[in-house]
């Protein structure tokens, strides 16, 4: 059966290359490394926002910060 995840960010950013950067400095390079995430643009106001992959990122503690789909 498919299961349907729909995201609702929680904080925004105007480009790509922003979001990145807020990752970048919320993150340290080692920790960083370990993780996967891609940025995902909101439909609704055109803005862009992290996601995070898996297991790891929540036993990181990303999901205080970021969205987290697992």
């Amino acid at each position: 059966m498919a299961r349907y995840i729909e995201l609702t960010p929680n904080k925004t950013y105007a480009t790509v290359e922003n979001a990145r950067k807020a990752v970048e400095k919320k993150i340290p390079p080692d920790a960083l490394a370990e993780q996967t995430y891609f940025v995902h643009r909101d439909e609704k106001t055109g803005r862009y926002f992290p996601v995070f992959l898996g297991e790891r990122a929540l036993r990181a503690g990303l999901h205080f910060h970021f969205n987290v789909a697992g």
